[in-house]
């Protein structure tokens, strides 16, 4: 009959609308198109679908850019469901036209995230309601594909070349991994390409660009966001318990009990990740902070304090062994120069002692002047062994040594790994407490350092405690435990 009304038509008309509208009615929608899991919509799910809507308005009008956005969150937040995933095919669905990069920080899963966003295009539903949006048979790939009305999908990685492409909108989930974090010369390369995805712009002054991502380090791709851009980017930071990194501010009162999302992080679910990430990068991940309270990758109370007195009763015979990190010039102290750090310490049972430190600026003749002295006044005797990584001027040292004195010295091996890995690899001897410092006039100066590094303006007492941990700890793996059982048990 003309004119009869077509509810099943006109409910799907709304269907559509509706997406339209809402980012999050858009989600709520095609979410068991790509999870098979049954969502849990904390309030931060609406809200950062809020403030997506109002870049991708801004793009569809090809609007100035109100800003860029970076997004803090800790992992198992959806956001990349949200922001990676759901959001880029809703552009499409106010405007088809939209072109797109996602990076993140690996190949594999760009694609990854490509692909189920590709899922939801191609699906029923989607197909049903949006019948005009469908993807070009001859531009259908997994990293690449676009529709009939000139948007297009590109997905790429840290590092990877991007030519060809210029993008409405560039979005960058996780632009480095934990791993990658700890390098510097990765951190600057994820940095760096940032640059290279400003570049792809059809219009540098309309499109946005979103970051979302876990805090990793200081300088990681959000950290150099904000220090040097900082006035033109939206900072939204969600840490997984309520603190004072929470931005809008106004955001604390959402949390319930002190908590983002009491549902999948409760707090039996944090303690078990500060358990298995450490507290470093536990308040990386999870309380968006790269620095932990109270230090950087090593806190001050991680240390055991032992008095002099208690250090000489226990000592008995234990060795005392020096570990160099070698540096040697006439200019004075607090010059731009570094100096030769030394570090005392020895191993009773089972932990680590640290009996004394100092930093000298010495030329090569006092150097080596200074470093018998210094050891006959800490405790050196016959099996005491001097530790110095032959790098630069410490081979001559060695060589010196060797050829002058009777003193017993070793080459450190010279790492592999740049400094901060091979910090955190010791720091986990320092948190559970096997390292102590013994009482004297050197530790402020010696756990101001090492506390604040990666952020110290001189770092030799870091070379020399990763050392003295190293060595002093590296027979642990080769304990005879038949002869432990035999003493024990009489086995």
């Amino acid at each position: 009959m003309a004119g009869r009304i077509n509810y099943a038509e006109l409910g799907l008309q709304l269907v559509a609308e509706e997406c339209r509208r809402s980012l999050f009615y858009f989600v709520r929608t095609f979410w068991d198109v790509i999870i098979n899991e049954p969502p849990v919509f904390n309030w931060h799910i609406p809200y950062l679908c809020e403030e997506l809507e109002v870049l991708g308005r801004s793009v569809k009008a090809r609007e100035p850019k109100p800003y860029d956005l970076i997004i803090n969150i800790p992992p198992g937040t959806t956001k990349s469901t949200i922001v990676t995933i759901m959001f880029p095919v809703w552009l499409w669905v106010i405007d088809p036209s939209i072109q797109i990069i996602t990076n993140s920080y690996s190949n594999g899963l760009s694609i990854e995230h490509a692909i189920k966003s590709k899922d939801i295009i191609n699906s029923d539903k989607f197909r049903m309601l949006f019948p005009d949006i469908y993807i070009r048979r001859d531009k259908s790939g997994k990293q690449h594909y676009a529709n009939r009305q000139g948007g297009f999908r590109y997905a790429t990685s840290t590092g990877a070349t991007i030519t060809g492409f210029h993008a409405h909108i560039i979005i960058n989930d996780d632009p480095v991994n934990p791993k990658q974090a700890g390098s510097e010369q990765l951190r600057k390369s994820a940095n760096e390409h940032i640059k290279t995805l400003s570049s792809r712009k059809v219009d540098k002054a309309n499109t946005p660009v979103v970051t979302v991502m876990q805090r990793l380090h200081v300088d990681d791709v959000s950290g150099h966001q904000l220090k040097t851009k900082g006035e033109t980017i939206r900072h939204i930071c969600l840490p997984a318990e309520v603190t004072g990194n929470v931005k809008p501010e106004e955001l604390r009162e959402r949390y319930v009990d002190g908590l983002l999302d009491p549902v999948r992080l409760n707090r039996t679910v944090l303690a078990e990740a500060k358990v298995d990430l450490g507290s470093v990068q536990y308040a990386g991940q999870y309380e968006q902070s790269p620095v932990a309270d109270g230090g950087n990758i090593v806190k001050e109370d991680w240390f055991r304090r032992i008095s002099m007195s208690e250090f000489t009763a226990m000592r008995f015979r234990e060795p005392m062994h020096f570990y160099l990190d070698t540096a040697y010039s006439k200019k004075k102290k607090n010059s731009d120069n570094d100096p030769s750090g030394i570090l005392a310490a020895c191993r009773i049972k089972n932990n680590i002692y640290l009996y004394d430190a100092q930093k000298v600026y010495k030329d090569m003749p006092d150097l080596l002047r200074f470093l018998p002295e210094y050891a006959a006044a800490h405790g050196y005797d016959d099996e005491s062994i001097l530790h110095i990584e032959p790098r630069a001027n410490g081979e001559s040292v060695v060589q010196m040594i060797e050829e002058y004195s009777t003193m017993n010295v070793k080459r450190t091996p010279s790492p592999t790994d740049e400094k901060a890995v091979r910090f955190k690899a010791v720091s986990p001897r320092i948190e559970c407490g096997r390292v102590y410092i013994v009482e004297g006039g050197w530790n402020e100066e010696f756990l101001a350092e090492v506390c604040s590094f990666p952020n110290a303006p001189h770092d030799e007492y870091v070379d020399i405690l990763g050392y003295a941990i190293n060595d002093l700890m590296k027979d642990d793996d080769d304990i005879d435990w038949s002869d432990f059982s035999k003493s024990m048990f009489g086995l």
